[in-house]
């Protein structure tokens, strides 16, 4: 079975984590990829870690992990002959992926543009949008999450907001403008229509599992989780096991009564002292104490097994050596290694969904590995390239 994406030609601009993140599923699943990148090196190169923490533009982290299997070609977009070579490209492509500062999005858009109906779509990536009061912003990951509404419901009442883990929040802004990218693709197939799109951040975010707009829109009201556990509603949240937490979601049924059989106290699950809502509350420190000597005598494996073999909704907190070795993750192939020159092997994550023959992943690219290469498959001569090279072009 062909690739998804085998014969799709893309090119992407701006070598940010959005960027990168936007095109790495179209490249892991049969695209042909074209990172257009700074000739200094892209934001996505310079983010650690690296190994040995040596820094090196060809092996940073989300580097090897987001620009897999793509082309790299090191270019001044911002120069008039960077900008013909961008025309170049994006005639000979199927879709233009775009995260620039809005005024150099603009020129690139205005290059495409000039193609007419028989140039590429094209899906820009902006923190705020094109145009609004806010366009010309910029925003890092932690700004960005703020800005959704997001990090406030990520808080207890009285301490201060919470964060995701490094670039989460604009991974997960990627994630959608890949879902869009393919949708144009699909859409092109079918109609032949060429699309402008554009992704905003802040919108991507705002729109995505965790926000608060729906009860907001009936309730008026910000509601900032309790920090601990709910003394009326129980067990739910997450609880020590011997060797680290256990995450429990079995305060309603069917679930509390498969929880009070499986820790040995099946009489609970009709005992008003803990099903009664008016009286429950006044009962936590009780049961809590029947829970935790439970837990005080096993690993979160054995909860784990054990629990769900009485149909309980639990599981173990894994940390990422973890979750590389745990066994479902192991029988799947959730996790593969990849031989990166210069680095050696590594790990990176399986694919995000299954189909037959559809993903592989290979390397990621030396900056400015296939310049030279593309250059001549788009009809540079030998003489035009080293001109482009001594003028500061291509690196």
């Amino acid at each position: 079975m062909a690739q998804p994406f085998s014969g799709v030609r893309v090119v992407e601009v701006g070598g940010t984590v959005a960027v990168a993140g936007a095109t790495k599923s179209l490249s892991d699943y049969g695209a042909t990829v074209v990172a257009v990148e700074c000739r200094a090196g892209s934001e996505v190169r310079r983010l650690g870690p690296f190994p040995d923490d040596v820094p090196h533009l060809d092996r940073g982290a989300f580097h090897l992990a987001l620009n897999t299997g793509k082309r790299s070609v090191a270019l001044d977009h911002t120069s008039a002959s960077g900008l013909e070579v961008l025309g170049a490209l994006a005639a000979n492509s199927d879709l233009v992926v775009l995260h620039l500062p809005p005024g150099e999005a603009r020129r690139v858009l205005g290059v495409v543009a000039r193609l007419g109906d028989d140039g590429p779509t094209t899906v820009t990536l902006a923190v705020h949008g094109l145009d609004g009061p806010f366009a010309e912003r910029d925003e890092n990951d932690l700004s960005l999450f703020a800005w959704s509404n997001r990090m406030f419901r990520h808080s207890f009442d009285g301490q201060e907001p919470l964060r995701y883990s490094a670039q989460v929040a604009t991974l997960q802004w990627a994630s959608t403008a890949t879902a869009v990218a393919a949708s144009a693709i699909w859409g092109r197939r079918r109609d032949g229509v060429r699309r402008q799109i554009e992704v905003g951040g802040v919108e991507a975010l705002a729109g995505n599992v965790d926000n608060w707009f729906v009860p907001w829109s009936f309730t008026g009201a910000d509601t900032p989780r309790p920090a601990g556990l709910s003394r009326a509603v129980y067990p739910n949240g997450l609880l020590r096991a011997t060797d680290g937490y256990v995450s429990f979601f079995a305060a309603n049924e069917p679930f509390f009564s498969r929880l009070c059989r499986g820790i040995g106290h099946p009489e609970f699950a009709t005992d008003p002292r803990f099903t009664d809502p008016a009286q429950k509350p006044a009962h936590f420190d009780e049961f809590m104490g029947y829970l935790r000597e439970y837990l005080s005598t096993r690993t979160r494996n054995q909860v784990f097994l054990e629990l769900q073999s009485h149909g309980v909704m639990v599981a173990p907190v894994l940390d990422v050596g973890e979750s590389f070795e745990d066994a479902q993750a192991v029988a799947r192939g959730s996790f593969v290694r990849v031989e990166q020159p210069g680095v050696g092997e590594h790990t990176l994550a399986g694919p995000p969904f299954r189909l037959d023959g559809a993903w592989s992943l290979t390397p990621a690219p030396a900056l400015g590995e296939h310049t030279a290469d593309v250059l001549s498959e788009l009809g540079y001569s030998a003489q035009e390239q080293i001109a482009l090279f001594r003028a500061g072009v291509t690196g």
